[in-house]
C-alpha cells in the first residue's frame, strides 16, 4: 500500500493547500515577511499568514496570484504576479543548457501545450508559452502570427535575432485529462527537449490501479511531499516572491507585456497579418 498525504486527501476530501505549504516553508526557515501576504490558488486560496497577523492583515497585504488568474486585470501595488511554469525543474534545466550554450546557437522552438480549459483556457496557456520562449531562450518575441479556432490556436512568432517558434495551444482536452505538453529547442549543434525522447506524453513515477480508476504519484520535491507537480511549481514562485519584494515592479511589467502579446495573436487572427510586437523579454 502506498500512503502519501494524497491518500489522506482522497479519503477526507481535504489536503494541504499551496497556502498552507507556503506558510510551512516560511515558518522551516524562519522567514519573516515585512508585510501580511496571501497567495492566491485556483480555489481562491486562504490566507497565508492571515494565522499571525490577528486578522488584521488584509490592509496592505501582498496578493500573490498566478497569472491564470489575474490575465485581464490591472494590478495594483499590492498585488504580484506570479509565473509557476518559471519553478519547475524541467524549464529551470533547459534554460541551463541554452545559458551553457550546451546546444548552441538556437534556431528554432516547438512548443505544444493542450489542457482541459478549466484551470488553464487558451489565453493562459498562450501566455505560458509566450512567457517560456523568451524566458528560455533569453530573447524577446518580434514578430506573431496567429490562427485561432474556438479553443485552439497555433501561432509562429520569430524572436529577436531570427530564431523562430512555433506553438500549438488547445483548451480541447475532456474533462479531468492531464496538461499534455513538450518544448524543444533545436540548435545548429544539438536539440533539448521536457520530454524523454520515446514519450509522447509526461510519465508518473508510480501508477496504481484500483476498482475506482487509476491513481498517479509523482512527487519530485521532499518538502511539499503530496502536492501535485503544478502546486508544487507555486508553492515554489510563492517562495521567491516571499523572498524577493525587489522583484515585484519587475513581474508587474512581465504581466503587462504578456497580456500584449496575447492580445497581440488574438489581433493577428482578426486580421489575418502577421503583427510586430514591442517591449522587451524579462
Amino acid at each position: 500500500m502506498i500512503t502519501t498525504i494524497d491518500d489522506a486527501r482522497k479519503q477526507s476530501g481535504a489536503g494541504p493547500s499551496a497556502n498552507a505549504m507556503l506558510a510551512r516553508l516560511a515558518r522551516k526557515y524562519s522567514f519573516a515577511a515585512p508585510r501580511p501576504w496571501r497567495l492566491i490558488d485556483d480555489a481562491g486560496g486562504a490566507s497565508g499568514s492571515d494565522a499571525t497577523d490577528g486578522g488584521n492583515g488584509a490592509k496592505g497585504r501582498l496578493k500573490f496570484i498566478p497569472w491564470w488568474l489575474c490575465s485581464g486585470a490591472e494590478l495594483d501595488q499590492a498585488s504580484v504576479p506570479l509565473f509557476p511554469w518559471r519553478s519547475e525543474r524541467r524549464f529551470q534545466e533547459l534554460r541551463a543548457i541554452v545559458e551553457r550554450r550546451t546546444i548552441d546557437p538556437v534556431l528554432m522552438c516547438r512548443f505544444a501545450c493542450m489542457t482541459d480549459g478549466r484551470t488553464l483556457g487558451l489565453p493562459a496557456i498562450l501566455c505560458r508559452e509566450f512567457d517560456l520562449l523568451e524566458w528560455l531562450t533569453g530573447r524577446c518575441i518580434a514578430s506573431v502570427y496567429a490562427s485561432i479556432n474556438g479553443a485552439a490556436a497555433n501561432v509562429v512568432v520569430r524572436l529577436a535575432g531570427g530564431v523562430l517558434g512555433s506553438v500549438e495551444a488547445a483548451a480541447t482536452l475532456p474533462p479531468g485529462t492531464p496538461m499534455d505538453d513538450r518544448h524543444e529547442l533545436i540548435a545548429r549543434r544539438g536539440v533539448a527537449s521536457d520530454r524523454t525522447v520515446d514519450t509522447q506524453v509526461a510519465q508518473s513515477s508510480v501508477y496504481v490501479t484500483t476498482a475506482a480508476g487509476v491513481d498517479r504519484y509523482t512527487d519530485t520535491d521532499d518538502e511539499l511531499f503530496g502536492l501535485d507537480p503544478q502546486q508544487v511549481a507555486l508553492v515554489r514562485a510563492g517562495w521567491d516572491a516571499l523572498r524577493h519584494p525587489e522583484e515585484h515592479a519587475a513581474w508587474r511589467r512581465r504581466h503587462e507585456r504578456l497580456a500584449h502579446l496575447v492580445e497581440l495573436a488574438v489581433e493577428s487572427d482578426r486580421k489575418q497579418q502577421c503583427l510586430a510586437a514591442e517591449g522587451e523579454a524579462s
